[in-house]
């Protein structure tokens, strides 16, 4: 059987049932296909490639596909199947619900913070992917895609190389993660601009070029882009940057755009259905003036130049267009990068792969950009300054009171102490918050990896509920499925009692135990078995309190999930904040 004798109603292994021809991409041996289908043993959407099995890209795009399920990561999309079959090749792939990168940047570029923190996440899981040898080396708009949940979705994996090119790496073999850190570069730059760096691609115009043919950087090409994910963006594209070293690791970049834009989750990225431009985006392509001009803005605790003013040399800005060197074709020319059924655009520019089911969430606007103080009425501080004066003077007299109380009043022995007694002796006082001093995920073998989201950690003791450290993403119910369970350890600074552990959750229902290290431990226990169980619960929603039956001494307390709430088609739990009481 041919690719091309693969018509909607043909079966597949007997379980995947072809329904719609979603892209063709064209090879030396031969067209492979991308069909949506259905597994009709788990009725669910699922995507195809299919190419003959002679195609000399068949051999590749096998045994990438092999290696590409075993990314750890949830943020790439999974490979469930790929073998030969009645003379063809193909690979299964599961379907999400979302659009791609490229068609959400069809309306316009994305706010400056969003683009940045959306980079990250692709960054940080390129990074986990070349830990374990993994590459992708086709990055671009149509390979990463936003579902209808606002969640992250990376597509082709090691694959999407094996199917274009013939499965070359397009820049050399010796150097995948180079392209990969190259493609993030590209991301962030379409990101600020809804332009492509080195030509069209995805449905972008070409980013414009000096006349000397040099890329002109974001900052010069759109009013408003913050200088310092400008100056991110020119150590990754640019060998020899203006300021700072280059970013040349997936992990570098990740920690650099971390610096600036922090570690929220993407959510509500995708604007409202049928909102398009600035309305899209809050206003993000408003022309001349950036929406954080005058605003301070606290990265890492010291305020950082934002400053959105467009440098000599910048190409005028018009209406939100450009004159001169930009193109005066927004959408450019219409095509796909890689292959569709991601969010790919066919030739017509009129089907994607993922479609809107209902409305998107609006953009969530992130607290890092603190909007600027508004000045304060002279005449209302002057009331202040005599409303404050009030106050001193009645607290003074109010002191002075008290101290002549004490001096003439009847005297009071106060506690006694015996001889050698020290203040430590005496018992705590009751319901007394202790306070966490440090924490890590938890995620011990059998079935873990040790790793689950660390750089959210601190997110589930900040003192802030509206931030969170959420578990990986499991598509199995329950989370048992993969392993016992998984979770955080906290570290309370040293052995103390132990009334009461109030934890608010994600939402949904989440079954967990809470477990303590023995007292005199000197470190946190590295499995299961060493930890004792003090409480436990089933279905906990927002918010629950454990409390120990018997007395608990410890310094280290682990909060152990063994079943995590629904959360799409997945399953997903996680820690809003923690409250330690002794």
């Amino acid at each position: 059987m041919h690719p091309t004798d693969v018509d909607p109603g043909v079966t597949l292994a007997g379980r995947y049932r072809v329904a719609e021809l979603l892209a063709e991409t064209p090879g030396d041996g031969g067209v492979a296909q991308t069909w949506r289908a259905v597994d009709e043993v788990l009725s669910r959407s699922v995507v195809l490639h299919v190419l003959a099995a002679d195609d000399p890209r068949a051999d590749q795009l096998l045994d990438a596909s092999r290696k590409a399920a075993t990314a750890s990561d949830v943020r790439f999309l999974r490979v469930l199947d790929a073998l030969r079959d009645d003379g063809v090749a193909y690979v299964v792939r599961e379907w999400v619900a979302g659009r791609s990168l490229g068609t959400v940047l069809a309306d316009g570029p994305l706010p400056p913070h969003q683009a940045g923190l959306l980079v990250r996440e692709v960054a940080e899981a390129m990074a986990r992917a070349h830990d374990q040898g993994l590459t992708h080396e086709r990055l671009d708009p149509d390979s990463i895609v936003v579902t209808d949940s606002g969640s992250l979705k990376i597509v082709g994996l090691a694959t999407q190389a094996a199917l274009t090119s013939n499965g070359g790496g397009g820049g050399g073999e010796d150097e995948p993660g180079r392209l990969d850190s190259l493609g993030l570069g590209r991301l962030l730059y379409a990101g600020l601009t809804a332009r492509w760096p080195t030509g069209p691609r995805s449905g972008l115009s070409a980013a414009p070029r000096a006349a000397d043919g040099s890329l002109l950087s974001p900052r010069q090409c759109r009013a408003g882009v913050p200088r310092p994910l400008d100056e991110i963006t020119e150590r990754i594209l640019v060998e020899h940057p203006r300021s700072g070293s280059p970013l040349q690791t997936a992990r570098e970049i990740a920690t650099a755009l971390t610096e600036v834009v922090g570690v929220t989750p993407i959510e509500g990225l995708l604007p409202p259905a049928g909102a398009s431009g600035a309305d899209a985006l809050g206003g993000a392509m408003e022309p001349r003036r950036s929406r954080y001009a005058d605003e301070p803005t606290q990265v890492g605790g010291r305020p950082v130049d934002l400053d959105p003013g467009v440098p000599n040399g910048a190409v005028a800005m018009e209406g939100g267009e450009s004159t001169g060197a930009l193109p005066a074709d927004r959408g450019g020319p219409a095509g796909y990068g890689g292959p569709a059924g991601y969010g790919g655009r066919r030739d017509d520019d009129a089907h994607t792969a993922y479609r809107p089911s209902g409305a998107y969430a609006p953009i969530r606007q992130h607290h890092g950009y603190a909007p600027a103080p508004r000045p304060v009425n002279p005449r209302w501080r002057r009331l202040a300054g005599v409303f404050v004066g009030i106050v001193l003077l009645a607290g003074t007299g109010l002191l002075g009171w008290q101290l002549m109380s004490q001096a003439f009043g009847p005297s009071d022995p106060g506690p006694t102490s015996t001889p050698g007694s020290t203040p430590s002796d005496a018992k705590s006082p009751a319901n007394v918050k202790i306070q966490v001093v440090a924490a890590k995920d938890f995620d011990p073998p059998p079935g873990g990896n040790g790793e689950e989201h660390p750089e959210e950690i601190s997110n589930a003791y900040d003192g802030d509920p509206g931030t969170s450290w959420t578990t990986m993403s499991y598509f199995d119910d329950p989370l048992t499925t993969y392993k016992p369970g998984v979770g955080i350890w906290f570290d309370l600074g040293k052995a103390q009692d132990l009334t009461s552990v109030r934890l608010t959750l994600v939402p949904g229902g989440t079954d967990l135990q809470l477990l303590a290290a023995p007292k005199d431990a000197s470190g946190p226990p590295a499995t299961v078995d060493g930890w004792d169980p003090v409480a436990s619960t089933k279905g906990a929603d927002r918010q629950v309190t454990l409390k120990p039956k018997n007395e608990v001494s410890t310094r280290y307390v682990l909060v152990w999930m063994t079943r995590l709430p629904p959360d799409g088609g997945e399953y997903r739990g996680g820690i809003a904040e923690i409250v330690v009481r002794r």
